[in-house]
């Protein structure tokens, strides 16, 4: 958690970035928090997409995992498959783990990024997954060339 401070919040919320010189689009600078946005995985070999919400979007980059419900019916067919990173054509597993998804909240389909967020960080530890670190220590993207 170097690169936020961990906050809880009760929903859409606007805060000033100490580091930033604050969003033009905000009488205070401030920027908006804890607002869930949505966005499409392509599942490989498929028509289909699997859609996550989110609510540090810029931590997409980083996802090594969609982790769904075991007993999700929804998403029984696609235990095994893979989804598709849009920007970098990685192929990224579809995992079920019963002790992270809430499967009547959001989409129930989770994205799993283990080095930003410390639930992904537990079920990266249990899956095996990889751990991308997607922000520099000074919050810049990094490009992990």
């Amino acid at each position: 958690d170097i690169e936020v401070d961990s906050i809880e919040l009760a929903g859409r919320t606007f805060l000033e970035v100490k580091t930033h010189k604050g969003n033009p689009d905000d009488p205070k600078g401030r920027y908006e928090f804890g607002t869930l946005t949505s966005f499409a995985y392509p599942i490989e070999d498929s028509e289909e997409v699997l859609v996550v919400a989110t609510t540090r979007l810029e931590t997409m980059l980083g996802d090594t995992a969609v982790c769904i419900h075991p007993e999700d019916p929804r998403y029984k067919h696609l235990h095994g498959k893979y989804v598709i990173h849009p920007f970098n054509n990685r192929r990224i597993p579809i995992i079920q783990d019963a002790e992270l998804v809430d499967m009547e909240f959001g989409t129930g389909a989770v994205k799993i990024t283990p080095a930003h967020d410390p639930n992904d960080y537990e079920c990266g530890k249990r899956h095996n997954l990889e751990f991308i670190c997607v922000l520099t220590e000074d919050g810049a993207i990094n490009h992990n060339d």
